[in-house]
C-alpha cells in the first residue's frame, strides 16, 4: 500500500479556491474505494488543493489517471494540469506529486502542503526541510520536490520549476501523529515569512511568503491539525 498525494492550482484566482468544487471533487474521489482506493481532498491551500489517496499495489498508475480526469472535470484554470506532459523535455510548471510507503492498512500519514505568493525562491527549502524530519525520525517521507522532473506514473512529468510543493510522511502507529505534527511545526517556526493556516484558509500575507497547512490522513479521515496544535477553537 501506498500514500500518494498530488497537489494542484484549478482554480481562476491567486488567492483562494472555489470550496463548492472542492466539495465536487472529494464527493468523485470518494467513488474510487470501489476499486479499492481510498481517496480524499485532505488539503486546502490558498489556491491549491492536495488530494490524499491511500492505493494498493498495482493501482498507482490508475489511481493518479482517475484523478486527473476528476480534476480535468472540474478544473477553471488549466496550467497546472497542462504543464504535466508525456515527455520529460515538454514538461512545464505543473502538478506537485509525492508519494510514501503506508506501513498500515489504515495509511495513516501526514500531509504539508505550501502555497506561495512570490515565495517560490524559498519555498522549496521549506518541504525538502519536512521531508528530510520524516526521513531522519525513520519514517517512509516524499516531497514533490525534485532535481529535474518529477514522474506521475501513468500520467506524465510534471517539470522542476513546478512550486507549491507538498509532503507525505507516513507513520507507525497513531500515536506518532501527535509527535510528528508537533516536531514539524516547532521546526517550520524558523523559518521567515511562512505562516501556518487552518485547511481552507485563503492567501492573506503581506507577500512575498508561504503559507501551510498540516493534514492527518487516517483511513481517508482527514484532521485539520492546526486547531490541535495550535490549541483554538
Amino acid at each position: 500500500m501506498y500514500v500518494v498525494s498530488i497537489g494542484v492550482d484549478i482554480f481562476n484566482n491567486d488567492i483562494k479556491a472555489n470550496k463548492k468544487l472542492v466539495e465536487y471533487i472529494d464527493k468523485e474521489l470518494r467513488k474510487l474505494k470501489k476499486i479499492n482506493i481510498i481517496s480524499r481532498v485532505s488539503n486546502i491551500t490558498g489556491d491549491d488543493i492536495v488530494i490524499t489517496s491511500l492505493v494498493p499495489d498495482g493501482l498507482i498508475e490508475e489511481n493518479n489517471k482517475r484523478v486527473f480526469e476528476i480534476l480535468y472535470k472540474y478544473a477553471e484554470s488549466f496550467d497546472d494540469l497542462n504543464g504535466v506532459a508525456k515527455n520529460k523535455e515538454d514538461a512545464k510548471e505543473g502538478v506537485s506529486y509525492a508519494m510514501a510507503k503506508a506501513y498500515s492498512k489504515y495509511g495513516d500519514a501526514i500531509i504539508v502542503a505550501f502555497d506561495t505568493y512570490g515565495g517560490e525562491d524559498i519555498v522549496n527549502e521549506m518541504a525538502l526541510f519536512v521531508e528530510e524530519i520524516g526521513k531522519k525520525l525513520g519514517y517512509s517521507a516524499d516531497s514533490s520536490v525534485s532535481k529535474g522532473c518529477k514522474e506521475i506514473p501513468g500520467v506524465g512529468y510534471s517539470g522542476e520549476e513546478t512550486d507549491d510543493p507538498v509532503v507525505v510522511i507516513t507513520v507507525k502507529e497513531l500515536k506518532d501523529i501527535k509527535r510528528l505534527s508537533y516536531l514539524i511545526y516547532g521546526a517550520l517556526l524558523s523559518f521567515e515569512n511562512l505562516k501556518f493556516v487552518k485547511n481552507g484558509s485563503e492567501i492573506n500575507i503581506v507577500p512575498p511568503g508561504v503559507i501551510y497547512t498540516m493534514s492527518a490522513f487516517l483511513n481517508g479521515n482527514i484532521i485539520d491539525l492546526y486547531r490541535g496544535i495550535k490549541n483554538v477553537d
